[in-house]
């Protein structure tokens, strides 16, 4: 938007607030048509330049309306109408936008067709209900006035609705528009920097207006500091819509895949009185497997209702949990305020609104990166509860130092398309999901070290990650090294920067590092030869290619999909028993191969494992035919990943070490 030139089709004038900011955001406009309620502005060929002046102009002109542009600027076919007259003469340009025929036309008609007509954004910046659905009556949108103008949502050709004012659509309208192939959020999302602005003054205040009571700050000296905080509150907020949007594409992407856990969520808030769907216009049960069936999921609108839904619910969970008073978000409570604030951080210790503003930072996150349904799901798979779950994501995000290589990705607005965005993100999100479940249900489990608070668990586990980042590619199995490369070339291929690909792509082969380092703490192993063995033994005994095929695994029903995750963690756990096992064996050969361990190499790492599987043999027979018997029967189901999971199961309980 900032580089190529794109048409734009509104409702509003320049001299409003929002109608008139949004047409000076890009030098790019191409503004072919507008009406408010006195005028109706049509430019069929504009000049970007020339006419953004133009608009500046009129913006800076107090009470400017239509009539007040410049006619000579505007291009063969065009012209300012008054809202008012009985007929507007039609041209050939006017016909070819609207697809309108004869010699002329009412203002209503005019208004009604450019609603229709084919643009890249729809600007809504003007009061009114525009667009309702099929399904609607015109009482149903409750704006009498606009009634003759008012088109369905399936009669849009608009890309792209920008919802600046409220209400322009009904939210019927916007998700028929939605599955029509129309681009669009909610008005509440487009709108939302409004509150999330007054939520910061509040916030501010509260902070500086303690300092004038205790005599460290003048009434002055405050209002002069408010003052020239503006640009920077005005960046976070920015900042902050900017996730939450990206929050809702995120979740579109996966959007088909999700669709029952989507539906198990507003199930769980509609059990606890605190969803109506009906009210909400999200779809019922029935309306969600249709969906689901015709491989689609929720609509942007119903995923930017259900996103609020989720940090509203999480907010409430975060302030009764203990999580905000963990302090590692100390860092947190101060970054929420300007730097203006900054020198005043001893203050914020002792704001009354500390532990909320904490909780809201925490659950924007939790949800822009998770997903509405993130708790959910790390709960229903760890088995651990609110506190522990987000001191687990907070501490992920550290351990894998996963915040540069989203500000990288965000970073590549403009550059690259928003498609690789959202597919490297996608793999940032997987990684943190995982870690989150891991380290929740690692914090939680019955006889476990306990890691207590973030600080702690960053402490154990980040210097282990940041040493085996650069040697994973080394340290994988040929498997899993053929699938890196072909995520790194996946990746370049859609335009991710090489180094920003080959980062990303590392994570997923990361994943075990929180496994291996509680290892090497348990075996006295070093972080290198733990993971050189780990690898190996995931290479030889087919571990990596299992949880592989349980990932690829599709299964219609949400408790097969939850037992396949399990399988997914038990596997992990029994290459984890067995690589102790391997690790024990080496210490109790003694010799050169306990000797090597100190320099450990890939030949090592094979004997090592060999010499196992040899004291094994009959077991680790077993497994290897029941597995080949398996693989050869065809594609992997649930079931034979069942009885696959058992079998490795048994044979990392029968292990011998000696």
């Amino acid at each position: 938007t900032q580089t190529e030139p794109f048409t734009v089709i509104g409702v509003g004038d320049m001299s409003g607030d929002v109608f008139g900011n949004g047409m000076l955001l890009s030098k790019q406009i191409r503004l072919l048509a507008a009406f408010d309620h006195r005028d109706i502005f049509f430019d069929p060929d504009p000049d970007p330049a020339t006419s953004h002046a133009e608009r500046v102009r009129m913006f800076n002109l107090p009470r400017s309306s239509w009539a007040d542009y410049d006619r000579s600027l505007i291009s063969p076919g065009g012209g300012v109408f008054s809202r008012g007259a009985k007929a507007i003469p039609l041209n050939d340009a006017m016909r070819a936008l609207t697809g309108l025929t004869g010699d002329e036309v009412t203002p209503t008609d005019l208004m009604h067709a450019l609603l229709k007509a084919p643009c890249d954004l729809m600007w809504f910046g003007g009061i009114g209900t525009y667009v309702k659905a099929t399904s609607e009556t015109h009482a149903d949108a409750g704006d009498k006035a606009n009634d003759a103008i008012r088109i369905n949502g399936n009669e849009l050709k608009a890309r792209v609705i920008g919802e600046g004012a409220n209400l322009g659509l009904t939210q019927r309208g916007r998700i028929e528009a939605a599955l029509s192939g129309v681009r669009l959020n909610t008005d509440a999302i487009d709108n939302s920097a409004g509150v999330d602005s007054s939520d910061h003054e509040v916030n501010i205040k509260i902070l500086l207006n303690g300092l004038v009571r205790a005599g460290q700050m003048t009434e002055d000296g405050r209002d002069t500091l408010l003052a020239e905080m503006t640009e920077d509150v005005g960046l976070h907020v920015l900042r902050h819509n900017y996730n939450q949007t990206l929050a809702i594409s995120l979740q579109e992407a996966t959007a088909p895949a999700d669709v029952d856990a989507h539906v198990r969520f507003m199930e769980r808030l509609e059990a606890a009185g605190k969803l109506n769907r009906k009210i909400e216009f999200l779809p019922d049960n029935a309306a969600a497997r249709a969906r689901m069936e015709q491989g689609r999921g929720l609509t942007r609108p119903e995923l930017s209702v259900l996103t609020a839904y989720g940090k509203i619910q999480l907010f409430d969970e975060l302030i009764a949990s203990d999580a905000p008073d963990d302090p590692w978000f100390r860092e947190t409570l101060v970054s929420y305020f300007p730097k203006g604030c900054r020198q005043f951080d001893a203050a914020m210790d002792s704001h009354r609104l500390r532990r909320e503003i904490i909780a809201t930072v925490m659950c924007n996150e939790m949800v822009d990166l998770g997903g509405a349904t993130f708790m959910d799901r790390v709960r229903e798979s760890a088995l651990a509860d609110t506190g522990a779950i987000a001191r687990a994501f907070a501490a992920a995000r550290a351990i894998f130092r996963l915040d540069p290589l989203i500000d990288a990705i965000k970073a590549l607005d403009l550059k690259a398309p928003a498609s690789v965005q959202t597919s490297l993100m996608l793999d940032v999100v997987a990684v943190l999901r995982r870690q989150s479940f891991w380290l929740a249900r690692r914090a939680s489990h019955p006889g476990a070290r306990p890691l207590g608070d973030i600080g702690s668990m960053v402490s154990a586990y980040r210097a282990g990650v940041d040493a085996l980042t650069p040697r994973v590619g080394d340290l994988v199995s040929s498997f899993e090294a053929q699938r890196l490369i072909a995520r790194i070339d996946d990746l370049e291929g859609q335009g991710a920067p090489p180094e920003l690909a080959r980062s990303v792509a590392l994570l997923r082969p990361l994943i075990s590092a929180t496994d291996i380092i509680d290892l090497s703490g348990a075996t006295g192993f070093s972080v290198e030869a733990t993971a050189r063995i780990h690898h190996e033994v995931g290479a030889v005994i087919g571990f990596d290619e299992m949880r592989f095929a349980a990932g690829q695994t599709a299964a219609p029903d949400h408790w097969d999909r939850v037992a396949t995750r399990r399988i997914i963690e038990d596997l992990m756990g029994e290459q984890g028993q067995i690589t102790a096992s391997v690790c024990a064996l080496v210490t109790h050969a003694g010799g050169a191969l306990a000797e090597k361990a100190e320099k450990p190499n890939a030949r090592w790492a094979r004997d090592a494992v060999a010499a196992w599987l040899t004291l094994n043999e009959v077991e680790a027979g077993k497994t290897r035919d029941s597995l080949a018997e398996l693989s050869a029967s065809g594609g992997w189901t649930f079931a034979k990943l069942a009885i696959a999971n058992a079998q490795l199961n048994a044979l990392a309980g029968a292990a011998r070490s000696q």
